[in-house]
Order: structure tokens, then sequence, then C-alpha cells
């Protein structure tokens, strides 16, 4: 097999897992690459959204002896280039039959029988990778994608750790000792993790920000939040731990839990993987057990029963739906897809859904799951969402 062959062959593979929501986001962006590259592969990449396509090519190709035709046609093109000729669109048409063949062979290894592939329209990419932030205390701000090696800030050591986590070396400061605060801000389309202070672990989605003191005082340790994190505290009895997010407070003293607080959203979603935490929303209390969700709306609050795997699966690369509305859903895939959305009647934002859906799933197919789940239809022109019934 050429080498030109076994990189269509991999174009296959990334169009499957795309189908099938197994893509990362930087296996995603490649896809991207590809299909911006040629306008013969924007037209194969538009195919491969349209079922009808996939399902007639299918029946062909499924007769065909696929090795021995790539073979084949691999002589062919051998022959021609000795002959000197370039034939460019024979080339493509090999290539595109590699990519169809492969792709479809491996996609009805999936459970799909029901599935219904919204037609192709206008592609909805990833936003375009923008760059996370870190503010100093002093008010300076370092760009960490090109951070490198270790920094020294308000006397704690700061090290950078593989291409998204910072870790802080320092247990706790003086008592006499002024609190320096450090703030990460996590641009939409980017996540980041932090290591604090006291080795409380956080992992913030897109589009989120985070304050926190550099190193903690002796009574106490609190952040704030905007956006979405994943918190692992370090217990200590002696200095509970906060998390203050939009008009909320949470409180542990060492625990696992999860905060969905972004800012022009009308709920507030604090969930527990295990321990225990105190939500107080201006002095209405609730207590959480492993398992329970609080929800925080216009400072009432109440808390139920959710499926804690599917909550936090955003770490994962999954987009969750626990009954929030379509408007909240619109506004977690903005966060990574560049789009707008514009409701052809307002009472649609507030059709509720429930499940899941991959976050390097193509657009198409994340519409498709909408549409099968809530009594909403979509359309795609010059990047703008079209929400009708």
């Amino acid at each position: 097999m050429t080498h030109e062959t076994k990189e269509w062959y991999r174009i296959a593979g990334l169009l499957v897992r795309q189908r099938v929501g197994q893509i990362t986001g930087d296996e995603l962006r490649e896809l991207e690459a590809w299909k911006e590259a040629s306008p013969e592969n924007q037209v194969l990449y538009d195919r491969w959204q349209n079922e009808d396509f996939l399902e007639v090519g299918y029946e062909k190709f499924k007769r065909v002896d696929r090795e021995s035709a790539l073979q084949e046609m691999e002589k062919r093109i051998a022959y021609k280039h000795r002959k000197g000729l370039r034939l460019r669109v024979l080339r493509w048409s090999v290539a595109a039959a590699v990519v169809v063949v492969a792709a479809l062979s491996s996609l009805y290894l999936f459970e799909r029988s029901n599935e219904r592939i919204v037609p192709a329209q206008e592609s909805i990419a990833l936003m375009k990778p923008q760059r996370p932030v870190l503010k100093l205390d002093n008010g300076k701000t370092m760009l960490l994608d090109t951070l490198e090696g270790n920094f020294e800030e308000a006397g704690v050591l700061v090290k950078k750790a593989g291409g998204s986590t910072l870790s802080y070396m320092a247990e706790n400061t003086g008592a006499e000792m002024k609190l320096a605060y450090n703030t990460i801000v996590v641009p939409k389309g980017a996540e980041f993790d932090l290591v604090l202070a006291d080795g409380t672990q956080v992992w913030l989605n897109a589009d989120s920000k985070l304050k926190y003191p550099v190193a903690f005082g002796k009574d106490q340790r609190e952040v704030e939040l905007e956006g979405e994190g994943y918190f692992k505290v370090v217990r200590d009895e002696k200095r509970p731990f906060r998390v203050v997010a939009k008009g909320q407070t949470v409180e542990v003293l060492g625990t696992e839990f999860n905060v969905d607080a972004y800012p022009g959203e009308v709920n507030v979603y604090t969930t527990l993987v295990n321990g225990k935490v105190k939500v107080d929303v201006e002095g209405k209390i609730v207590v959480l057990d492993p398992g329970m969700q609080s929800v925080v709306s216009d400072k009432n609050v109440y808390t139920r029963k959710v499926n804690v795997d599917e909550v936090v699966s955003w770490r994962n690369g999954m987009f969750v739906l626990e009954d929030h509305t379509l408007e909240e859903i619109m506004s977690k895939l903005a966060r990574w897809y560049d789009f707008t959305v514009f409701y052809q009647n307002i009472s649609l934002r507030g059709a509720t859904f429930k499940g899941k859906i991959p976050r390097y799933a193509s657009f198409e197919s994340i519409l498709n799951i909408l549409e099968k789940t809530g009594d909403v239809k979509f359309n795609v022109k010059n990047k703008t969402i079209t929400v009708y019934q």
C-alpha cells in the first residue's frame, strides 16, 4: 500500500469515528483541514453526510472485491506515471473510492439501523482554536499555550505539565501574608486543567473562568467560578473548600463534584460524585448526597437524582442533555461550534431534551439526534441554525 493510500485510509477512519462520535478534537480539526484543502475533498465530505448516498454506495461496494480493485487502480496510476502523464482526476477518484469503501465497510459495524441523518447542508465547523490566558496578581497576562517551563508567582512555584495543566506547588501562606490571586480564562473551543496549591484538581470546560489564590490561607480555601468546572478536592477539615458561582456557594471538606454556572443561562447545576456538599443560595441551604444534583433558578433551589456519569462526561468529550432546554443546549454547542441560532417560535427555546451527544461528532449528526429526541427541526444556512417545528 502506498503512502498516499495510507493517508486516504486515515481519512476514511476519521470519517467513521466522526459519524459514531468517537473522534477527538484534534482528529476533527485534522478532518476539517482535509475537507478545506480542495473542492474535491469538500464534495466527498458532503456525500458522507448524506445517508442516501451511503446506502446506495454500500449496496454497490459490498459486491466488489475491494482489495483487488484497489490494487488494479494503483497499478493503472503507476503505469500512467511511468508514461509521464498527470492524471489528477483519476488519482482523486481512486482516493475517493478508498475513502468511501473503507468507511462504508466500517460504518455498518455499528448499530444504526434506524438512524436518519440530516441531509447534507452547509457544514458547521468547530470553533477556531483560541488561546487560554492566565491573569497574574499584578494584572499581567500570559498565554498558556506558549508557556514553557516553570515560573514563580507571589513566592509560589508554578509548573506547566503537558499541554493543558498548570500546577501550584505550595501548601499554604503565612497568617500575615496577603493572598495573591490568579485567574485562568479558558476560551470557547478549549479546555484546561489546574492543580491548586493544596493539591485540589480542577478541570475547566470551554468558555470558563476560575479565580483562585496561588496559595490558600490558614482558615479556608475559596475560589470563584464562571462557566463549568469539575473539582476533586483534597480533604482538609480545618479549611473547608468553597466554590462561589453565580449567587451560590458550594462548601465541602473533601469530595468530587461538578458545577455548571455559565453567565447568561437560567440555571446553575451542582452535581455530587462522592462525599457530601452543602449548597447555599442566600441562606437557602441544601445538602447533596452522591448522585444528587441541585438546580438553582432565580434564587430558588431544588434537588434531583441524576446519572452522574452522564453529567460529568463532558470531561470525556460528551454533551449531556439532562432535562436541559434547547436554549441551554444550543448555548453549550456554541462554545465548541461556530454558528448562531434563530428560533422561528420563541416557545421552542424551552423544549427539553434528555440524553448525551458526542462532542466531536459532526454537527449534522448532533442536529439529527436533537430532531429524533424532540419535536423540532433545523435548517442550516450561512452558519445560522434556524429552529422550527
